[in-house]
């Protein structure tokens, strides 16, 4: 038997560097033609503006920019009325550097309201009473309310209330560490 030749003739032309290389060379010679044709009729131009006296040439009237916005603002001007009920507004890092009696004293405008944070409602009762002694062992005001409606009776742990919000934020912090996501409500303070 005999063995075939199983290897292709090789070809007789240029390897494909050669190709590679030749086409970037006349690639670049072609753009250098380019940009020499491009800087001699430049050059006229430049020579024209040069021979120009410095009296014919425009002089900056204003070297500073010109900005129009200030009287398009002025012109779409929306005038906002007074609110009716005048309160003073505490930022909550204010707050927390005073002390509580100041915080209070600030917030006694809004003492018809308590905020309460719910951190979860449960249909089994003991589920509530084990979250509400989690809750109570990190130093929260904790209480469970029961709640009855259509759809059966729930048992809402709720945390608080209190009366400012630098408060309200803190026990926010303590429950988002419990992996908790509560809601904020506002009450109406009992008296």
């Amino acid at each position: 038997m005999s063995r075939r030749n199983t290897r292709r003739s090789q070809s007789t032309g240029k390897p494909a560097w050669v190709w590679f290389v030749l086409g970037n060379f006349v690639g670049g010679f072609a753009v250098f033609i380019f940009l020499l044709n491009d800087l001699k009729t430049a050059q006229p131009q430049v020579a024209a503006r040069a021979d120009k006296p410095p009296a014919e040439k425009n002089a900056p009237t204003d070297s500073k920019p010109k900005f129009d916005f200030y009287k398009l603002l002025e012109e779409n001007e929306v005038k906002v009325p007074a609110p009716k009920n005048q309160q003073v507004r505490v930022r909550e890092s204010d707050s927390e550097k005073n002390t509580d009696s100041s915080a209070t004293a600030r917030s006694e405008p809004e003492s018809d309201l308590v905020y309460i944070l719910q951190a979860a409602s449960f249909r089994d009762r003991e589920e509530a009473e084990r979250l509400r002694a989690q809750l109570m062992l990190a130093n929260l005001d904790v209480k469970v309310e029961s709640a009855t409606d259509s759809r059966g009776t729930w048992h809402r742990v709720l945390v608080g209330p209190y009366t400012n919000r630098s408060k309200v934020a803190k026990a926010r912090s303590i429950l988002a560490e419990h992996r908790l996501m509560p809601l904020v409500l506002k009450r109406p303070a009992q008296g």
